[in-house]
C-alpha cells in the first residue's frame, strides 16, 4: 500500500498524496515558486515562553482526523499544563470539538469552514461565501485572544495560512507542503514513511518540547470488558470508495457472530443503506446502534467492545485508542494506511480486493490471534 511522498522543486518540498494527480501538484508547485520570487519571507520572531501561552491548533478536518489529533492535544496538555489550547475546526465536527473541550483536551473552539472540506452537496459559490465569513469571524476571535503561537497541522490543501496571517498571531508554524512555506516562521518536519499522527507530533520538536511517539488516539480510560462484550462493526464511510462489498460482509458477519455478539454502528443514512446486513446476523447476537449514538456514546461503546471491524473510518481509530484488536477493511486504491500507527500488533489491514472468502478468513485469523 502506497503512502504520500514528497516532491522537491527548487529546494521546496510539496506533498503528493496518493489521491491527488501528480500534474495538479506540479502545477501548484510552479505557481507557488512564481509567487515566492516576488514575496518577502517574514522575519522569524523568537519563540515565546509557552508555559502560559495561548496556542492555536488549526485542524479544520473531519471526525477521524480530530480523533487522531488527540495524541497531540494530550501531549501539549501534559507538557504545558498552564497553556491555553484553542482548536480551529470545521462546523461539521462541532460535536467532536465539544467532546474535546468537555474532556480537557483543548480549552476553546473556533470555527473555520474551509471551502474544499465542506459538503459536496453545497454549490461552490455557497462554499466560498461560507469560507470567507467563517475566516473573518475566526480571525477576529483569535486576535481578541492574543494568541502566541499558531500551529497549522494540515498537510494538504487547504492549509490555513491565510487565517494565520489574518489572525496576527506572532509565531506561525506549519508544514508548508502545499505552498507558501516562506510565510511560516518555522516548519514542521514531514516524514513520508511516518503516520499522520506521528508527523503531527513533530510539532513538539519545533516548539522545543519533549518528543512523543504516535501509538494511536489518546482516549479516556475504558471500563473493564464484560464476558458478553461485542465486536463493533462500522460498514459505512463518508467516502463510499472505502466501503466493502456485500459479499465480504456476507462471508464475515455470520462468523463474527459465532465469536461474540455483533454491534453495528454508523449514521442514520447507514441504517437504511446497510439494512441487508442485519439479516446476516442471528437476532439474538445483533445489537443495531446505527443512527442511534452520539460521538461521546460511540467513544464509550468502542471502549466496551471486544474488537472492531470496519472501513478506514472513525471506529477503527477509536478501537486503536482503546487498545482493542482492530481489522481495517482496506481498499488499496483509496489507501488510508498513513492515518494509522505503524507496527501495531493489534491492527490488521485486509485487502478488500481479495476473494471475499479469503478476505473474511484473513480478518478472522487476526482476531483469533488477538483473542488467544
Amino acid at each position: 500500500m502506497t503512502r504520500p511522498r514528497l516532491m522537491k522543486m527548487l529546494g521546496c518540498d510539496y506533498l503528493l498524496p496518493t489521491w491527488y494527480p501528480a500534474p495538479l501538484v506540479t502545477g501548484l508547485a510552479i505557481l507557488d515558486q512564481a509567487r515566492r520570487l516576488v514575496s518577502r519571507a517574514p522575519v522569524a520572531p523568537p519563540m515565546p515562553d509557552l508555559h502560559a501561552a495561548t496556542i492555536v491548533i488549526a485542524k479544520p478536518d473531519h471526525f477521524g482526523d480530530l480523533v487522531q489529533a488527540t495524541a497531540l492535544f494530550r501531549a501539549l496538555r501534559d507538557r504545558l499544563p498552564d497553556a491555553r489550547l484553542v482548536l480551529v475546526h470545521g462546523s461539521w465536527a462541532s460535536e467532536v470539538g465539544a467532546w474535546l473541550v468537555a474532556h480537557d483536551y483543548v480549552h476553546e473552539l473556533v470555527t473555520y469552514d474551509a471551502a474544499w472540506l465542506q459538503s459536496s452537496e453545497r454549490s461552490w459559490p455557497a462554499r466560498l461565501r461560507m469560507e470567507r465569513e467563517t475566516r473573518a469571524s475566526a480571525a477576529s476571535r483569535l486576535r481578541a485572544l492574543r494568541a502566541d503561537v499558531y500551529l497549522d497541522i494540515r498537510c494538504t490543501s487547504p492549509s490555513t495560512i491565510d487565517l494565520a496571517i489574518d489572525s496576527a498571531v506572532p509565531v506561525r508554524v506549519g508544514f508548508g507542503l502545499r505552498g507558501r512555506s516562506w510565510e511560516y516562521h518555522a516548519r514542521i518536519a514531514y516524514l513520508p514513511q511516518a503516520s499522520l499522527g506521528q508527523n503531527w507530533l513533530h510539532a513538539l520538536d519545533v516548539l522545543g518540547l519533549p518528543a512523543a511517539t504516535y501509538r494511536g488516539p489518546v482516549l479516556p480510560e475504558a471500563a473493564p470488558l464484560s464476558p458478553d462484550a461485542p465486536i463493533i462493526v462500522q460498514p459505512g464511510s463518508r467516502n463510499t470508495v472505502k466501503e466493502a462489498p456485500f459479499a465480504l460482509w456476507e462471508a464475515l458477519l455470520p462468523q463474527l457472530a459465532e465469536r461474540a455478539p455483533v454491534m453495528l454502528v454508523g449514521s442514520a443514512s447507514d441504517r437504511a443503506r446497510f439494512a441487508p446486513l442485519r439479516a446476516l446476523i442471528p437476532a439474538h447476537r445483533l445489537h443495531d446502534a446505527m443512527g442511534a449514538t452520539s460521538f461521546g456514546q460511540l467513544v464509550t461503546l468502542t471502549g466496551r467492545a471486544r474488537a472492531a471491524v470496519g472501513v478506514e473510518s472513525m471506529v477503527a481509530h477509536l478501537a486503536i485508542g482503546h487498545a482493542r484488536p482492530t481489522v481495517v477493511l482496506n481498499n488499496p486504491d483509496a489507501s488510508g494506511i498513513v492515518a494509522f500507527p505503524d507496527d501495531l500488533a493489534s491492527l490488521s489491514f485486509v485487502d478488500m480486493s481479495l476473494d471475499p472468502q479469503h478476505a473474511a478468513a484473513a480478518a478472522l485469523a487476526h482476531l483469533d490471534r488477538c483473542f488467544t
